[in-house]
């Protein structure tokens, strides 16, 4: 766990003290008050993120875009007329360093919130340790199990049940398919993945052939590999990380499968560092950047950092993740974590973020009530739209009261009965 930790700068609009901040475009408060807020001990806000291991292409785009939201912020004037200071703990894609890190932060850092790990192996253990602490926690990561951690923990993009969509995708896309296999992590995601994918398979009348769950960071795949060529499966389902992507990508040309027209991944951001033979014609749903302020978030990040976000999910969500941290601090008027956690609610409600389709309300159970993906395919080594028009654009929202996100927080009976072990 390398500790990371800096201030982070400047910025863009404001967010009036004990007010809602709607939108990614609010005015700016006045110089004088932005300086005031500077002058004042700065509020830590926690970051546990994968700048190094399987997943640091990802990691270091959503680390830059919690630095971008973070200088628009202090810009603004800050948070209860403080500037907000960035803790930041590189996780290194290992589940310890991330446990380490929430820890370290919770009771050594004393931050009033912490956002990050962009793995669910990571965000899942961190998330319980911060959830314990009683810290508000926002991830980005899908695990279905990070329903389980408790009423501090959210989610700004999601989970995993919402993967039901890439089935059906194959099945409009390739309706000759009958038999499919996949390719995903060996972690809580991965496995969530490969659960819902074959159950939603079985629905739709088509034969499940056995996944492989690979182990990330992992050096040779060639082996695994072979089984799921082997298998002959009219389509390959799959969930990589960025880093891992070049190895498994080239393995499997080495292994005859220089066809990937038969790929459909959850995640194809993945792919987006790779040359065009290791990625022409894999099909994929794309996690989408589309509230009203995306173009311009996306414009002031390539002006920064010098390239577009990779990944869909390794910038935007975590973008919005500090922008709503930021906006529950103020409508609470307190560092009180109790008091934080209770209104995210009604921050990401009035919220418009740019991840997704930019309605960033949380269900009851914190996590995302709807969101919106893209249909996307690799041609010549960049990903375009499969389509134009609205056919391409795939909405998920849970037909249950999961699908209904609230205004307020629930009440602490409500706590106790979605969360068995909660204590108030």
């Amino acid at each position: 766990m390398k500790n990371l930790s800096k201030d982070a700068l400047i910025g863009r609009r404001s967010i009036l003290k004990g007010a809602i901040a709607v939108g990614a475009g609010a005015t700016a408060l006045p110089l004088s008050i932005a300086a005031q807020a500077q002058s004042k001990e700065p509020v830590k806000i926690g970051v546990i993120i994968g700048l190094t291991g399987s997943a640091a292409v990802a990691g270091n785009d959503s680390y830059k875009a919690i630095q971008l939201a973070t200088e628009e912020v202090n810009q603004a004037g800050g948070v209860l007329g403080r500037s907000i200071t960035l803790v930041a703990e590189d996780d290194e894609g290992r589940p310890k360093s991330g446990v380490e890190a929430a820890n370290k932060l919770a009771d050594v850092d004393n931050v009033a919130a912490c956002i990050g790990a962009y793995q669910s192996s990571i965000a899942l253990p961190a998330g319980r340790v911060l959830n314990d602490k009683g810290v508000v926690w926002v991830t980005d990561a899908t695990t279905n199990e990070l329903k389980t951690v408790g009423p501090y923990c959210f989610d700004t993009a999601g989970i995993a049940e919402q993967a039901v969509a890439l089935v059906d995708f194959v099945k409009s896309d390739k309706p000759d398919a009958k038999k499919l296999t996949g390719i995903f992590e060996n972690n809580p995601i991965g496995q969530d993945r490969q659960k819902v994918s074959e159950k939603r398979a079985k629905e739709l009348g088509l034969e499940w052939l056995p996944a492989l769950l690979y182990q990330p960071g992992a050096a040779d795949f060639r082996t695994e590999l072979q089984n799921v060529v082997g298998l002959n499966a009219d389509a390959i389902l799959t969930d990589i990380y960025d880093n891992d992507a070049p190895i498994i990508q080239r393995q499997l040309v080495e292994l005859g499968m220089g066809d990937f027209r038969k790929v459909y991944s959850y995640n194809p951001g993945a792919y987006g560092t790779l040359e065009p033979n290791l990625t022409e014609g894999i099909k994929g749903l794309n996690y989408i950047t589309g509230g009203i302020r995306a173009a311009a978030f996306g414009k002031k990040f390539q002006e920064k950092y010098g390239h577009i976000f990779t990944d869909a999910w390794g910038g935007p969500p975590f973008y919005d993740a500090l922008w709503i941290v930021a906006t529950a601090i103020n409508l609470a008027n307190s560092l009180d974590r109790k008091k934080i956690r209770d209104s995210m609610w009604p921050a990401a409600y009035h919220y418009f973020g740019v991840s997704g389709n930019g309605d960033k309300g949380f269900n009851k159970w914190g996590k995302q009530a709807s969101d919106q993906y893209e249909k996307l395919v690799f041609k010549g080594g960049k990903m375009v739209p499969l389509s134009t028009g609205a056919e391409n654009i795939v909405v998920f929202r849970y037909p249950d009261d999961q699908g209904t996100p609230l205004q307020f927080a629930p009440s602490e009976q409500q706590f106790q009965q979605l969360y068995p072990s909660y204590k108030p």
